[in-house]
């Protein structure tokens, strides 16, 4: 457990990490081991119910784009939502 943020669970198993991100109903992880990531829904479909839904795109109003090159955080979308809701969607 994160020793600021409570919601913030980190695993070491060998050299490689998983990282766990908890919010309210939500869950994100990643680690840097195919098998340690890929175990880890396995692990808690066992104890709980829950759902995947693929690769994270969205989370908290920023936009994840994921690649090669690295990962991205954006708001792009956010900012066109609120430029269209007081009319200044064309600035």
């Amino acid at each position: 457990m994160g020793s600021v943020d409570k919601t913030l669970f980190l695993l070491s198993r060998g050299g490689d990490t998983l990282i766990v991100q908890i919010y309210v109903d939500d869950i994100i992880f990643g680690g840097s081991s195919h098998a340690l990531v890929s175990s880890f829904p396995e692990q808690m479909s066992r104890e709980f119910e829950m759902s995947l839904m693929g690769e994270l795109q969205f989370f908290l109003r920023l936009q994840i784009k994921q690649g090669l090159e690295g990962t991205f955080v954006h708001q792009a979308k956010y900012t066109r939502d609120i430029l269209k809701k007081f009319s200044m969607g064309d600035s």
